[in-house]
């Protein structure tokens, strides 16, 4: 299968959790990628609600991978609450992505969380909200894992987290799972490896809807250092300088997306 180079029909722009980056990308009306346990209340209560309120799209991320890189332990309590006050402060649930939990690389551990948390799951899905489900290698295939989170959360209405760290499911395995929705975790640009998982899901799952997310900004330091540097320090609407050259780089790097951004005098500030 001729795979493209971007197949997602949306690319969120993650690591963009801080005040000033997140709201210069939600002015725009850009798909925002943010971590659940970095967010402040305000973020929660309002910020992020009224991007989704006004036709933006938001991956809200766990922080799984990152605490198992580091070894710390997850407070789920607080992941939970994080997903719920911003699904219920918003009209438009549907617009909001959120990670299931789970443990990196650890199937048994991942269902046990799922069997842990259903009914926060299920209130979730029953809300609207998309819940992306990570299916981590072990015993089962991908396709029996996605059949095991379902029958424990007795909902079919779910998105297939694939990860893309070095410890995911291979391509073969990518094939097994049935579905029409999927999540590539932590990838946007296309490597070859990515190209035959995506080829295999879309092999097995015809018309599937495909969207990812990548730290967006990482690797764009510099540049916007460089940028905000030439930036005069009052622009006469408050907005700093950093804010101003994050905007410029979304304007040229920005994720293509197969659905287009807000207009700009609709995203929210």
């Amino acid at each position: 299968m001729n795979t493209p180079d971007h197949p997602w029909q949306i690319a969120y722009h993650s690591g963009m959790t801080s005040f000033s980056d997140f709201r210069a990308i939600a002015q725009l009306g850009m798909p925002v990628g943010v971590v659940a346990t970095l967010l402040t209340l305000a973020q929660q209560h309002l910020a992020i609600p009224r991007h989704l309120d006004q036709g933006g799209m938001a991956f809200v991320d766990s922080g799984a991978f990152t605490a198992f890189q580091k070894k710390q332990e997850m407070d789920w309590s607080k992941v939970i609450r994080a997903y719920e006050t911003i699904a219920t402060n918003t009209i438009q649930p549907a617009n909001l992505s959120v990670v299931a939990p789970d443990v990196v690389g650890d199937q048994v551990e991942t269902r046990r969380l799922w069997v842990l948390y259903a009914d926060s799951i299920r209130k979730w899905v029953g809300m609207g909200v998309r819940v992306i489900i990570p299916l981590q290698v072990g015993e089962m295939s991908g396709g029996e894992l996605f059949e095991e989170a379902c029958a424990i959360l007795g909902t079919r209405k779910l998105a297939c987290g694939i990860p893309s760290n070095a410890a995911a499911m291979s391509h073969a395995d990518c094939g097994t799972i049935r579905n029409s929705d999927f999540h590539i975790l932590g990838r946007v640009r296309m490597t070859d490896e990515l190209r035959l998982k995506v080829s295999a899901i879309l092999a097995s799952n015809p018309g599937a809807n495909l969207t990812s997310d990548a730290n967006w900004l990482r690797a764009r330091t510099a540049k916007i250092c460089r940028i905000r540097a030439h930036l005069p320090a009052f622009s006469g609407d408050f907005e700093s300088r950093r804010m101003r050259a994050v905007q410029a780089l979304l304007a040229t790097e920005g994720y293509p997306q197969t659905r287009p951004a807000l207009p700009l005098n609709q995203a929210t500030c």
